[in-house]
This record gives C-alpha cells, sequence and structure tokens, in this order.
C-alpha cells in the first residue's frame, strides 16, 4: 500500500497538470515579448520616417522658420539614447541587423543636429531639442569609436595567437633550413606550396562591414579626425607587432658601420626578407583594409601614407648605412638585392604620398651607383693585376677562375644591372646637362657635352661586359646625342659666320653695293678673329673628335668662303683698300681652323700669317 502511495506519488498527474499551464505562460511570455520586440521596431521606423520627413523640410527654402518640433519627431533622441543603452550591452558585430539600424538611427540623429545649427533658429523648444539630440549624438558617437577601436583590436589579437601558433609549428623546420642557402635561388619546399594562403590582416567580412559603417557613421557625424585617430593607432600597433614577429626590432642601423661584412650579410638578408613580406603581403593587406573601410580617397591616402612611411623610413635608413660600408667586391650581389628590393617595393607604396616614393627611389639609386663603383672597380684591379709568378704546370689561372666565377653569377642579375648602368649613366648624362649650363657661351657648353659624352662612350665601348649590359640600343643613343651636340656646336658658332656671306642685300638697283659689301667682309673677319682667339684655348681631348670637328668645320665655311671671296673680291678697288678689307685667303682659313681646341693661348693672327 505504501510502495502504491509511493509509486503513485512519484510523478503526480497534478504535477503534469500544474506543469502544462506553466508552458503555456513562457509561450505566452515569449509571444508577448516577440510581439512587444516587433511593435518597437515598427515604432522606431515610424519614428525614422517621421525624422526623414523632418529633416527634408528643413532642407526646404520656402518654408517658415521652425518654431518646435514635430510630434512624431520629438521622442527621436530618447529613442536613439534606448539603442545607444541596448548596444551597449551586445555591441556591435553580433547582428547585422541591428547594428544596421543603429547606424542608420545615428545618421538620422546626426543630420538633424548638422542642419537645425546652420539653420541657427531663435526657439526655445528647438534648442532644447537640439541640446537633447547632441548630447545623444556624443554618447552615440562615443560607443561607435569604442566599438571601433574594439573590433580593431580584437583581429590585433587574433593575429598574435595565430602567429604564436604558426612559429610553434614552424620552429623545428626553420632551425633545419640551411643559413647559407642563397636568397636569390632558393626553392620552395612541397610542404610550403601546400600550405594555405596566408593572409594580412585576418579581419572577417562581417568585421570589416561593420567597421565601414562605423567609420562612415563617425565621418558624417563630424568625427573624422577621432575615427582616424582611433584607426592609426591600432593599425600601428597591430604593423609593429607584426614586423616584431619577423625580427624587425634587431636591424640596428648604428652597428652597420662597425660590425663585420659576414655578420652584415645575415643582417641583409634579414632585412630583404622583412621589406620582401612588406611589399608583397603587409603593405598590400594595409592598402585593402584601408580602401575598404573608407570611402574618401583623401582619407585613405592619408592614412596608408602615415602608416608605410615609418615603416619604409627605416627600411632606407639602413640601406643608406649599407652604402655608406667600404666597397668591395663581395659586397655586389648583396647590394644589387637590395636594389631589386626597394624596386619591388614601389608598386606596394604607389598610393601613398610622392615624396614617399622618391626617397626610395633616391635610395635605390645610391645602392645602384654603388654597384656601378663596385663594377667598375673589380674591371680596374683586374686589369693591373700585375702578378709575374707563373702557375704550375700552365693550370688555369686563379684570376681566370675568379672572373669567369664572378660573371656568371652576375649574369644571374643581367636585367638589373641593365637597369642599374643605364639609370646611372642617365644620371651622369643628366649631371652633365646641369654642369653644362654653367658656361655662358653656347659654343663651349655643347663642346663640354660633347667632350663628356665621347668620354663615356669610350669607356662603355671599352668595356665588353658593361657594353653588353647596356645594349646596342643604348649605345646608339649615346651616338646620335653626340651628333645632336655637334651639330648645334656648328649651328651656335658658325651660323652667325655663313650669314655674313649670304648674296642677299648685297645689292641695290641691281648693282653691287661696295659699302654694303665692305661691312660684310668687316663683319666676318671680326667673328673669325675672334672665334679663333677663343676657340683655340678650348680642349677637345680625344684627337679623332677633336679632327672630325675641325674637318666639318672646314667643309662648312671654306667653300662658303671661297665662293663669296671669288665673286665679290673683284668689286673692291684695288691696292690697300682691298687689303683693309679682305684679311684672309681661302687657304689661310683652313689654316686657322687647325688650331682651334688645342687648350694653347692663341697666336696672332696677322702675326701668324706674316
Amino acid at each position: 500500500m505504501d510502495k502504491t502511495e509511493s509509486s503513485d506519488t512519484h510523478v503526480p498527474k497534478s504535477e503534469d497538470h500544474d506543469h502544462k499551464p506553466h508552458s503555456d505562460e513562457s509561450e505566452q511570455k515569449l509571444h508577448s515579448s516577440t510581439t512587444e520586440s516587433e511593435t518597437t521596431e515598427a515604432s522606431l521606423v515610424q519614428v525614422m520616417e517621421a525624422v526623414d520627413v523632418f529633416i527634408q523640410s528643413l532642407s526646404s527654402e520656402n518654408n517658415d522658420p521652425l518654431q518646435e518640433i514635430p510630434p512624431a519627431v520629438e521622442p527621436f533622441p530618447e529613442t536613439v539614447d534606448s539603442l545607444v543603452s541596448k548596444m551597449e550591452s551586445s555591441g556591435l558585430g553580433r547582428d547585422e541587423t541591428e547594428d544596421s539600424v543603429f547606424i542608420d538611427a545615428v545618421n538620422r540623429i546626426s543630420k538633424s543636429v548638422m542642419r537645425l545649427r546652420e539653420l541657427k533658429l531663435d526657439s526655445t523648444p528647438v534648442s532644447s531639442w537640439l541640446n537633447r539630440a547632441s548630447s545623444v549624438q556624443h554618447r552615440a558617437v562615443s560607443l561607435l569609436d569604442e566599438e571601433f577601436r574594439h573590433l580593431l583590436d580584437r583581429s590585433r589579437e587574433d593575429n598574435k595567437k595565430k602567429n604564436r601558433n604558426n612559429n610553434d609549428g614552424n620552429s623545428s623546420d626553420h632551425n633545419h633550413s640551411s643559413a647559407n642557402e642563397s636568397d636569390r635561388c632558393a626553392l620552395p619546399d612541397n610542404d610550403k606550396e601546400e600550405e594555405e594562403e596566408e593572409s594580412f590582416p585576418d579581419f572577417s567580412p562581417e568585421s570589416i562591414s561593420t567597421l565601414k559603417k562605423i567609420a562612415g557613421a563617425m565621418i558624417f557625424a563630424g568625427y573624422e579626425s577621432e575615427c582616424c585617430m582611433s584607426y592609426e593607432m591600432s593599425r600601428r600597433h597591430a604593423f609593429k607587432e607584426e614586423l616584431s614577429e619577423v625580427g624587425f626590432e634587431g636591424i640596428n642601423v648604428e652597428d652597420v658601420q662597425r660590425i663585420a661584412w659576414e655578420s652584415l650579410e645575415g643582417e641583409i638578408a634579414s632585412w630583404i626578407s622583412i621589406v620582401r613580406r612588406c611589399s608583397t603581403l603587409l603593405f598590400p593587406g594595409e592598402l585593402s583594409l584601408c580602401n575598404t573601410v573608407f570611402t574618401d580617397a583623401s582619407i585613405r591616402k592619408r592614412l596608408f601614407t602615415g602608416l608605410v612611411s615609418a615603416v619604409t623610413i627605416r627600411f632606407l635608413d639602413f640601406s643608406g648605412a649599407v652604402v655608406l660600408t667600404k666597397r668591395s667586391s663581395e659586397k655586389l650581389f648583396k647590394f644589387l638585392d637590395m636594389y631589386e628590393t626597394l624596386r619591388d617595393l614601389i608598386p606596394a607604396v604607389e598610393q601613398s604620398d610622392s615624396d614617399l616614393i622618391q626617397e626610395i627611389k633616391l635610395a635605390q639609386t645610391r645602392l645602384g651607383e654603388a654597384a656601378v663603383t663596385i663594377f667598375g672597380e673589380l674591371e680596374k684591379s683586374i686589369k693591373s693585376d700585375n702578378g709575374r709568378t707563373p702557375v704550375p704546370s700552365g693550370a688555369v689561372h686563379p684570376l681566370t677562375r675568379y672572373t669567369m666565377n664572378y660573371l656568371k653569377y652576375a649574369c644571374e642579375y643581367k636585367e638589373t644591372l641593365d637597369q642599374v648602368f643605364q639609370h646611372y649613366e642617365s644620371n651622369q648624362t643628366d649631371t652633365l646637362d646641369i654642369k653644362s649650363k654653367l658656361y655662358r657661351d653656347p659654343s663651349l657648353r655643347y663642346i663640354f657635352l660633347m667632350n663628356n659624352g665621347r668620354y663615356i662612350l669610350q669607356k662603355i665601348k671599352g668595356s665588353t661586359e658593361i657594353r653588353d649590359l647596356m645594349g646596342q640600343s643604348w649605345t646608339r643613343k649615346r651616338s646620335t646625342e653626340l651628333r645632336q651636340y655637334h651639330k648645334s656646336y656648328q649651328r651656335e658658332t658658325w651660323g652667325k659666320v655663313l650669314q655674313c656671306m649670304n648674296q642677299e642685300g648685297l645689292q641695290v638697283n641691281g648693282k653691287v653695293s661696295k659699302p654694303v659689301l665692305k661691312e660684310r667682309f668687316k663683319i666676318f673677319n671680326a667673328m673669325f678673329d675672334e672665334i679663333h682667339k677663343t676657340q683655340s684655348t678650348w680642349i677637345v681631348s680625344d684627337e679623332q673628335m677633336q679632327s672630325e670637328l675641325r674637318v666639318s668645320i672646314s667643309a662648312l665655311v671654306i667653300p662658303a668662303y671661297r665662293s663669296f671671296f671669288g665673286r665679290y673680291k673683284q668689286h673692291l678697288d684695288s691696292g690697300k683698300q682691298t687689303d683693309k678689307y679682305v684679311k684672309y685667303q681661302p687657304e689661310d682659313i683652313e689654316s686657322f681652323i687647325d688650331d682651334l681646341f688645342d687648350g694653347n693661348h692663341p697666336t696672332s693672327l696677322a702675326r701668324k700669317r706674316n
């Protein structure tokens, strides 16, 4: 009996009946909550629609000055304030629909506040509503700023954990890799090819979408500087942590001049690895994030430039210190590796400020010039080797072996060496053009350009290796420039002399005018005297070019003078009058032209003729 009673009371029927009404009550509460939420959302939609109409009315120029806020809009600040409280509890980035509703509400209250401030209405009810709305707007933007930084920092923490896991997993592989393996020729492992492609920064699409909405709302509300500051600070920290993971902090510019080359090689290898990582992953990733979060192009450029500049300047400080170390042949290929690394960095920062790109190009140019100098000094040392001890048994000379191995390795850099030498020679030409402008006499300017251009061309032609690197097109271009300088010299110096012997203007009423003819001979004599006096002191050091110049001048001037002399001398009175105006016989002209460009003090033409 007791057992039965006990058994019957274990699951009493009355409890089943009691439980059923409880379940119905929960369902009713849930239904009530859902209905209330739907009602609230519907109410919010109605309020925001009323706000849209209100904002539109404020933009109309035909309305009378606003004296009070419409009843449907009056509770809007409190509505937004409630949304702020709700988002403070739940946070952004968890429900896209709620995020959008909140952002839309903040944008509307920001637009209302800005428009009312522009109107400067003298109404107590309006001022009171504006103060309430402004306070809520500030609270809402403060929450957005906090959530903005939280989303950015959360990704940083996720990246740090991911990096730690990767480092733990790859430490044995890293230790196993050969430190002596060439930076240039290392082959990828099959395992590495199968690894998942790395991404940076590692934000989810949902997080990026939320960041973009927040940034847009803050900037629209007039808080651009606060938004940009939060973004820049967080991304700077993220970038610093990322670089620390790959050893960027270990590079010390001050030690570059003190440490041995063998140690510096390791530092250069680390520098190359880090800069390449920035070029291929970190900088493009930052640019992509910045372009996605911010819609304004000027903001994007400013933030991206600020981020990459700080890092890049440190890269350039290191390369600048390396360039200042003592030059030697074994450094050439590391310099070329660094040159290539900076060359590949430029496309990754082309969206930044142009000044930064120019700084990179300048550092690249210095590396290139150092490489050219090393290459030239190597060639010079090979040619000047005066060892008199024969190699035993007629074997291969060590210098031969060294030179061929060096050139063989240089062939791997053929494209880069081609760029380096062409850029170097182009810079040399530009420098010469600047220096040529120091000469006031245009004719002497062209002689300077011819002398230096010829010297460079001959030096390049004299080195098979450099000539092959520069290529035939470069040589042809420089030869063409030399011919242009030559023509410009002739035009500048002898053009006016030839004008003296022009037949135009010599005849008056069909007869040769003696006064005009006499004046022509006087002008020719004076100009030729001055040219001889001046240009016989000038120097053209290359004998072949000197001869070519004299021959071309003779071919230009002598036939013209001989024709003018033969045709018009008879029109002058014979005797002393003729000698007064006709100072030179055609054969004299050729003799005096041969004096030009010797660099000697001029001999008196009259004394020389006698």
